[in-house]
């Protein structure tokens, strides 16, 4: 057993190599604390019968506990399914990102996540919108803030055929879709373009730019296409020089 009389700086240079009976009694050690737990989560060799126990002890009060034992590869199923429940929303989306863990592990916190997201401040979604992945990306994709839309438009796991279902909903607000259209990145995409002229909340000086970059054929499709709005229209006969 561990000497109870080992002060914290004593007890975290052993906590990389202590096995059996001293890992266990690092659970009620008396100078144990917060980092203690963490650093010792941090190895990828606990047994699944210390996880137990720790699950039991009174170190799983701790949120900082809860996720990285909810992280941790080798973290019983039943126990880590209970604490992804009272993980707060950014662990969520780390957790849900880790596939080092349980497949389940991660449904149950993309699904709480996507539970809270009704609930999260505006500045919350914008910083989530950034950072998210899988269902959640997807559903954020749904709102109608500007803001939030930038911040999925910086997102690295975003790609085109998520900026093209933000434009064609029906009732995409015009600042979001004039969010997108300034967007450096994705307003270069003819495809992106090509489907912002489509939509008629698109703001007309954004469309004027994005008629100019198409070629002939392009402008001949859009003309032809029942969805154009009948501004665009008559910039694009106006373009090609169309005689109504």
């Amino acid at each position: 057993m561990l000497d109870p009389k080992l002060t914290s700086d004593q007890l975290w240079t052993v906590l990389d190599t202590i096995q059996g009976d001293d890992l266990t009694s690092i659970l009620s050690h008396p100078s144990s604390s917060e980092k203690h737990m963490v650093k010792l989560l941090e190895r990828q060799d606990l047994g699944e019968a210390f996880l137990k126990k720790l699950a039991q002890s009174q170190w799983m009060k701790n949120a900082r506990v809860q996720f990285y034992f909810v992280n941790h590869q080798q973290a019983p199923l039943a126990d880590a399914m209970n604490f992804v429940k009272f993980l707060f929303w950014r662990d969520l989306n780390l957790v849900l990102t880790n596939f080092r863990i349980a497949t389940e592990v991660r449904h149950m916190a993309e699904s709480m996540l996507i539970q809270r997201l009704p609930a999260l401040a505006t500045g919350e979604k914008v910083t989530l919108a950034r950072m998210a992945a899988g269902q959640v990306l997807k559903m954020l994709r749904l709102e109608k803030d500007p803001r939030v839309v930038q911040g999925l438009l910086e997102n690295p796991r975003i790609t085109e055929d998520d900026v093209l279902f933000l434009i064609n909903q029906p009732r995409t607000p015009a600042p979001v879709l004039e969010q997108v259209a300034r967007d450096p990145k994705w307003s270069s995409r003819r495809e992106i373009r090509i489907a912002l002229l489509r939509n008629g909340s698109t703001p007309t000086s954004l469309a004027i730019t994005f008629i100019s970059s198409l070629n002939l054929t392009e402008l001949r499709t859009l003309l032809s296409d029942p969805k154009v709005p009948l501004s665009v229209r008559r910039m694009i006969e106006t373009k090609i020089g169309v005689r109504r």
